[in-house]
């Protein structure tokens, strides 16, 4: 059912900012209607437990404005100071919501603290108890419905929300579960496991905040999506092989790599550049992203670069450090030919070790190369796959 209301909505409606409004919309909705609901109850009863959540609803109504601000700023077009567009005005709305979680656990730590140092028998009321299980049930649904449309999306935005409306019904089900046990057992539990339940949402807090934040920071881009760009690329006639692909992510909907591709060199140079405008083109449309590829002449008929190119990788094989080789090309010296190449180290050889791995590297080929100057150049490693 659930299912189906997100597909319904969100069926011929390409722009993303309408996850947005839909997560946002039921949010505010659910919310102020528990809200109206746990008032009037509360101030019927006479209930402050009753009353202060339904106050704790109304304080979610600004979680559910935030993501449809966050997913209304990313829809914004590009602009002459944001070329790439505001795509990550929603990981900025999932960062909010976030530390808004983790705020909730702090507080409940601090609360369940106090509680535990002075212990009060807990009031039994049959509306409360009503009023708590009928909030549990509906916060229930609406983190589940949530959590359906963050894996529909792919939105760590929505997916906080989610773990939000969750994190509600885990205090209320402690508060439930500490009630029966007060009226039926007469033991005051719910600090302690107010103090538990504190501790797992202020870790999964920091977990949400982690995911949230990283594609801010620049995350590494998925592997699949490294590995369709490399394969689809390479897939073409005329293509001799690829390296040196970077990508970036602007939201969930723009993203940008960069390729360079190897062209025979004997290729025309019109025919090679139509070549490289076609890849592009399919390619972008296949994967939706936006491709840019750079053309790479190399050299396929040489014997002695071919010689050259089998005893270099042959003699790297040894260090596990080095990721990739390409651009290996021989160019006339003063007294000797130069081999030049570039070389892709792991991230984990530090800045200041690189100088030493590269002198490493040039005195074990010249063992094997002793005719020939080497250069290398070391490249950055951007995409695992």
């Amino acid at each position: 059912m659930t299912r189906r209301i997100i597909y319904a909505f969100l069926k011929n409606k390409s722009d993303r900012k309408y996850v947005g409004l839909l997560s946002g919309g039921v949010g505010i909705f659910v919310n102020i209607i528990l809200f109206i609901f746990k008032f009037l109850v509360g101030t019927l009863s006479g209930s402050i437990a009753i009353t202060a959540d339904a106050f704790n609803n109304l304080s979610d109504v600004g979680s559910s404005i935030v993501t449809i601000i966050g997913f209304m700023i990313a829809d914004k077009p590009a602009d002459k100071e944001h070329p790439f567009g505001h795509g990550r005005g929603e990981y900025i709305a999932g960062l909010i919501v976030s530390i808004l979680v983790l705020l909730v656990g702090f507080e409940f730590l601090k609360s369940s603290f106090e509680k535990i140092l002075n212990p009060t028998p807990l009031a039994f009321n049959i509306y409360t108890v009503i009023v708590l299980s009928v909030s549990i049930v509906i916060k229930l649904w609406l983190g589940y419905f949530n959590k359906v449309l963050s894996e529909v999306s792919s939105s760590g935005a929505i997916n906080a929300t989610s773990f939000d409306s969750f994190s509600d019904v885990i205090i209320t089900s402690t508060v439930l579960l500490s009630l029966v046990v007060s009226k039926f057992f007469n033991i005051i539990i719910d600090g302690y496991i107010g103090l538990i339940v504190a501790l797992f949402i202020l870790y999964a807090g920091y977990n949400l905040i982690k995911d949230t934040i990283s594609p801010l920071l620049g995350e590494a881009p998925d592997p699949e999506l490294i590995k369709n760009i490399i394969d689809s690329v390479k897939s073409y006639e005329g293509i001799h092989g690829v390296h040196d692909l970077i990508v970036h992510t602007y939201g969930a909907q723009k993203t940008i790599a960069s390729l360079h591709a190897e062209v025979d060199y004997k290729t025309d140079i019109l025919e090679a550049h139509e070549l490289i405008d076609k890849i592009e083109n399919e390619v972008s449309k296949k994967l939706n992203i936006v491709l840019i590829l750079h053309m790479d002449p190399i050299v396929l008929d040489n014997e002695e670069l071919d010689i050259v190119k089998f005893k270099i990788k042959e003699a790297l094989k040894k260090y596990e450090y080095v990721l990739d080789v390409h651009d290996i090309r021989l160019v006339d010296g003063k007294h000797k030919k130069n081999i030049i190449f570039d070389v892709v180290f792991s991230n984990e050889i530090k800045p200041k070790d690189v100088g030493c791995k590269v002198h490493e590297i040039i005195n074990d080929l010249h063992k094997v190369l002793p005719s020939y100057d080497i250069i290398i150049h070391v490249d950055n490693m951007y995409s695992y796959y």
